[in-house]
């Protein structure tokens, strides 16, 4: 049995590369003497090959390969068994080369057989037995009976990493257990499905992040959560995430893996160090889990490129932008809200150019960035009657506002929802920054002492500063007193 681990070709002046189907190079052999001319147009591949004996043992080998395009159709994928022909029909020049030469017979690419993409799944963990289709069209994966069912339950999130939050720990060897019978589970599918698209709309700012799943319907959810991306090259170094969905696959053992035996049937597992996440049985249906572990995956990337992943909304009322942070329950409690918000998802980026969307919107048309917020909103349910209906905040309030994430009841940090990847005290810093050097002001609103349909009143009011009166504390009064929660968690004193 042979099994292609790389493909290479040796071309002049420029090293090692991948091999681009029907592009022809000048190449030579690297035992070639420079003094003879280079062939025009000949194709010299070295595939580098794993060769099975019976005995068990593995013996490398380099195979090398001329004009790939031209070779017989007689096997439908790159993985297939692997026909050998003489090695006298093998260039002399390339069998020098090469040390021991094959001649390797290969299809002709078409639909799911590619073989950049084949070899980008590689690098990935997945070797394709079966075929592989990348970026197929919502109409495409509707022919193929794709849908996306609602979910059974709430998925439990375990994650791993320098920092994690919001999630059930799980170890690095029980992950990497986890990782390999997937990928083999991948491996061994008869159909892939591939989607490249990013988080975050700004190309400024977004993140890359490649989909390998073995269900179709899988690939149609995250061709409606990702924003699209250029597709025109398959290399794996354009897409530094990597998420894999095997709906098939489900663990003999889950103690083995780290997971809770009630987590056999669906579970996501997020190990950031190695920027991958992993989708287990039913565990992508549950699309609202898949988007907060999506943003927690890429929230390091994006904020190391001078970007601030938030889980807040963002308002757009009369050419006005605002930034509003709330807990979930109020927000969906209110329709104007959700109305106002340019996205029923919650997770925004904001840069000093602008407010970009986390995932795709459903609107034809909807811009990528949103020009620069008019205000900053945190909301908090405050009952106590410490916390007035409405207060301007200094830019280090609202950074100690943000880090309580105050919802009433407990504290979010960071107002995060979900499983979290970032320290919200590094979030915070970036947050007053942006503050302070935008002059944006920000505010801080009670929703507990206001009716449902008067809370988007008083987010409209700071974008002009004309808020209403108080009907408790003035507004010039803190935003929190020695009585306040939230006050207590940030330890700040009244704004000037």
């Amino acid at each position: 049995m042979l099994e292609i681990i790389h493909q290479t070709f040796v071309c002049e002046g420029s090293g090692f590369g991948d091999v681009e189907e029907g592009e022809d190079r000048v190449c030579r052999s690297r035992s070639q003497p420079k003094s003879d001319p280079p062939r025009q147009g000949l194709r010299i591949a070295t595939i580098v090959v794993r060769h099975r004996h019976q005995g068990g043992r593995f013996v490398m080998r380099r195979v090398a390969v001329q004009r790939l395009a031209r070779l017989s159709t007689r096997y439908t994928h790159a993985s297939a068994p692997l026909s050998a022909a003489p090695a006298a029909a093998v260039d002399k020049s390339t069998e020098a080369a090469t040390g021991q030469a094959q001649q390797i017979v290969f299809p002709r690419e078409g639909p799911g057989v590619n073989y950049a993409l084949n070899w980008a799944l590689c690098a990935k963990g997945v070797a394709p037995k079966g075929e592989a289709f990348r970026n197929l069209r919502e109409s495409e994966l509707r022919n193929l009976n794709a849908a996306i069912p609602e979910p059974k339950k709430t998925t439990t999130v375990y994650a791993r990493g320098s920092y994690s939050a919001g999630a059930t720990a799980i170890s690095k060897p029980h992950f990497n257990r986890l990782y390999k019978e997937v990928t083999a589970s991948l491996t061994s599918s008869q159909k892939l499905y591939v989607h490249d698209g990013a988080i975050g709309s700004s190309p400024r700012s977004d993140a890359k992040v490649r989909t390998i799943s073995d269900n179709p319907s899988s690939a149609l959810l995250f061709r409606s959560i990702l924003e699209p991306a250029p597709t025109r090259q398959v290399s794996q170094h354009e897409f530094p995430f990597t998420v894999y969905i095997a709906s098939n696959y489900s663990p003999s053992d889950v103690g083995s893996v780290g997971l809770a035996n009630e987590d056999k049937e669906a579970f996501v597992v997020i190990d950031y160090d190695r920027s991958a996440m992993i989708l287990g049985g039913s565990a992508f249906t549950d699309v609202e889990t898949v988007k907060k572990a999506l943003a927690a995956l890429t929230a390091p990337s994006i904020l190391s490129r001078d970007a601030l992943p938030l889980s807040a909304r963002l308002l757009v009322q009369g050419g006005a932008t605002v930034v509003v942070f709330a807990p979930e329950s109020v927000i969906q409690k209110n329709a104007g809200l959700l109305n106002a918000s340019v996205s029923p998802d919650l997770g925004l980026v904001w840069t000093k150019e602008g407010v970009a969307r986390l995932f795709a919107s459903k609107e034809d048309g909807a811009p990528n960035l949103y020009k620069a917020p008019s205000s900053v909103v945190l909301v908090t349910a405050d009952s106590t009657g410490a916390v007035p209906e409405i207060s301007k905040v200094t830019p280090e309030k609202a950074g100690a506002l943000f880090v309580a994430g105050y919802n009433g009841e407990d504290f979010q940090p960071g107002y995060q929802a979900g499983p979290g990847s970032v320290d919200p005290v590094e979030l915070a810093k970036g947050f007053t920054a942006m503050l302070e050097s935008t002059n944006i002001p920000a505010f801080l609103v009670n929703a507990s002492v206001l009716a449902e349909h008067d809370l988007l009143n008083y987010i409209e009011s700071t974008v002009t500063e004309k808020l209403p009166k108080s009907k408790g504390k003035k507004p010039s009064e803190s935003a929190g007193t020695g009585q306040s929660n939230t006050a207590r968690v940030s330890g700040s004193k009244k704004p000037e």
